[in-house]
């Protein structure tokens, strides 16, 4: 079975990107406005003006949300086939953080813009794979990890010692290797129950990015998020999340909850726990011991 994203051109010249197992009978209930989500008078689909086809729908539907953060002129390149414009258009601050959202993909199978009729012609068009990966290459090096992560370990020590708060530490960085945005525990300090580690960071990278969207990220935090925390990264269409030490209590990442991974959302976030979990937990527990008067261990 194929699975296809698609873009079509609107009435009033924008364009509308969505993903289907079936792309013509798709298209057909577009022109016959049986969609009301995105069926309106000004915005109507009028022409179909590419289509990729993917072996699996978690793919496709990476695509899908992956195009719908660029911005027009990028989207417009893709539909041309101008791959030396896409290519530059990536450095846009107006696109968000290039690459899928979902499992790192494979290369499309094949891909194909519209002709005049509205049917979709095989061309040998590829996205280029430096833009349709979720992440880089580097975040599969475990050492590429343990970098990050002692960045993470940094900050956590700055929130014990410079705010008194639990040392918990989070850097988010895009699939080219840039921080994009990182903090740590400010819920004292800041006199507000969502501010953690991992929320300031993402609120600093959607500022920086202005998107809410942090597509082809991974985020690095020597705590495994809590629920709150997987729920704002579902939204934010991170790619990947790095942890170091688990929580046992409430841990969403897999030790109590697994919201990451459930597949009810429509978004699911790579995990990787564990990664230098010792010097994460011992200045958990040592911060805790201090503060009950005990000596570190």
């Amino acid at each position: 079975m194929a699975f296809w994203t698609y873009i079509l051109r609107c009435a009033d010249g924008s364009y509308y990107t969505g993903h289907t197992d079936n792309l013509e009978q798709r298209i057909a209930q577009h022109h016959a406005g049986e969609i009301p989500a995105c069926y309106t008078a000004p915005r109507r689909p009028l022409e179909l003006v590419r289509a990729e086809e993917f072996p699996t729908r978690e793919e496709a539907l990476a695509a899908e949300q992956q195009i719908k953060g660029w911005s027009r002129a990028k989207k417009e390149a893709l539909i041309a086939g101008d791959w030396e414009r896409l290519i530059l258009a990536r450095s846009s601050r107006t696109d968000s953080v290039h690459g899928s959202t979902g499992s790192p993909r494979t290369e499309p199978g094949r891909s194909a813009r519209a002709g005049s009729a509205g049917s979709p012609r095989t061309t040998p068009d590829r996205l280029a794979s430096s833009d349709a990966g979720a992440v880089s290459d580097a975040a599969a090096d475990p050492t590429h990890d343990e970098h990050w992560m002692r960045h993470a370990l940094a900050l956590a020590d700055r929130a014990q010692h410079e705010d008194d708060e639990i040392p918990v530490g989070a850097v988010l960085v895009s699939a080219g290797g840039e921080v994009l945005g990182e903090g740590w525990n400010r819920n004292i300090t800041d006199r507000d129950p969502t501010a953690h580690a991992e929320i300031v960071a993402m609120r600093q990278a959607g500022a920086r990015l202005g998107n809410h969207r942090l597509l082809g990220s991974t985020l690095y935090v020597t705590l495994e998020p809590c629920a709150m925390c997987a729920m704002a990264m579902v939204h934010a269409r991170i790619a990947r999340v790095v942890y170091a030490a688990a929580d046992p209590k409430t841990g969403a990442a897999g030790s109590v909850f697994d919201l990451l991974a459930d597949a009810r959302h429509n978004h699911r976030v790579a995990v990787q726990g564990g990664v230098l979990a010792e010097g994460a937990g011992r200045r958990l527990s040592n911060y805790f011991r201090t503060k009950r008067g005990k000596p570190p261990l």
